[in-house]
């Protein structure tokens, strides 16, 4: 690996010689660099300088400057992220000249760079714990939304995402074998939403070889104890497919490579953690989301009975932030409230399973709140498919 960097570096150096008047990139063009390993951006070209954050792979930055002998490349990324990082660490972009980068000598401050660690310097929405949710079941595509998205996956398709990959992102009702596993199995029946056929079809192809299609993944970032902390530390990574250091939810991006993350956490974070806390952890979820070129499609969770004004705090705050990015939401929260026992079971923890399959949609089985989330995910992917990917 380090004998075919050094060789790339004296090719450019023979180019950068028979160029004289060439640039760091064609005219026009911006450099780019992405994350080829779990990577750690500092204030400055070194080691013994301050790390501002830790970026997952495949996370997409722009190139700023360099230090005099390459080593080190300014960067700047998604929400006004600047740092340095070690340049053999990046994939960079095909029209990139390293010796016809700007030399900077650029030392940030960490206090003042945006971005840095897990979103601290960001004020929390004030919310109330009261207060309606008002937002549609089904995700509302606003022209800003479908513009911030569509941009989202393009820069996705130059990373190499697949439009027709989706992950599951999430805890105990993420990660159970009746969300929708069973639409990979031709175990299911639409009823009177047959149109969503096509969304089925549209994502049932391989994410890889070895997995099915999207809908029956096991995803390294769905798991029985994950809170929207854990997904984003290494120490909860699956070792046998994740790499040392690697986070939940950048080894899960690595993997399969989606263009969509399904993502929903809150009914447990509420008994560990404040709002404040679930706000900047979602935070960061969504931005590391988006710097992969996912689009991330959050919802409200069910409300937990123990804590209901905190956990209405909490789904505001989810509204809040799909509001900021512009990103789709799904109330998940209001489509099941009515249900029996607001669709959990008697724990206040659990969906509530029907006495079948929960992709079988009768009026009898969506009194259960898995087969509600399984429609309303289903519905959300086909708005998604049509107004985002399409």
């Amino acid at each position: 690996m380090r004998k075919v960097f050094l060789t790339s570096v004296v090719f450019l150096l023979i180019v950068a010689a028979a160029l004289p008047h060439s640039a760091a990139a064609q005219e026009g063009e911006v450099a780019y660099a992405w994350t080829e390993t779990q990577t750690n951006i500092r204030t400055g070209p070194g080691t013994n300088y301050e790390i501002i954050t830790t970026l997952g792979i495949g996370v997409q930055l722009i190139i700023e400057a360099r230090n005099e002998d390459t080593s080190w490349i300014l960067l700047r990324g998604e929400n006004g992220l600047r740092g340095w990082g070690k340049t053999r660490l990046f994939r960079l972009s095909g029209n990139v000249q390293l010796q016809r980068l700007p030399i900077s000598t650029e030392i940030l401050n960490r206090a003042q760079v945006a971005g840095a660690g897990p979103s601290d310097n960001v004020r929390p929405p004030n919310v109330s714990g009261t207060a309606p949710l008002n937002a549609p079941f089904v995700p509302q595509i606003t022209p800003a939304v479908r513009a911030a998205m569509r941009a989202v996956v393009a820069r996705g398709r130059a990373m190499g995402n697949n439009p027709r990959v989706f992950s599951k992102v999430g805890d105990c009702m993420t990660d159970h074998p009746q969300f929708l596993n069973p639409f990979a199995w031709g175990q299911y029946n639409l009823g009177e939403y047959g149109y969503l056929q096509a969304t089925i079809d549209y994502f049932n192809v391989k994410p890889r070889e070895d997995v099915g299609s999207s809908w029956d993944a096991n995803s390294v970032a769905a798991n029985n104890g994950f809170n929207s902390s854990a997904v984003r530390e290494s120490q909860w990574a699956d070792p046998t497919r994740c790499l040392p250091n690697e986070r939940p939810l950048a080894c899960e991006y690595r993997l399969n490579k989606p263009a969509v993350a399904v993502i929903m956490f809150g009914i447990a974070d509420v008994l560990v953690m404040s709002p404040q806390q679930f706000y900047r952890f979602m935070r960061n979820i969504v931005e590391d989301s988006l710097a992969a070129g996912v689009v991330p499609l959050l919802s409200t969770f069910p409300e937990n009975p123990s804590v209901p004004q905190l956990s209405r705090q909490v789904n505001q705050m989810v509204l809040a932030l799909a509001r900021e990015k512009r990103v789709p939401v799904m109330n998940f929260a209001d489509a099941v409230k009515n249900l029996p026992n607001g669709g959990l079971e008697a724990d206040g923890i659990h969906l509530s399973l029907p006495p079948g399959l929960a992709t079988v949609f009768t009026p009898e089985n969506l009194q259960y709140g898995m087969t509600v989330r399984n429609l309303l995910v289903l519905q959300s992917l086909d708005v998604i498919r049509r107004q985002i990917l399409n």
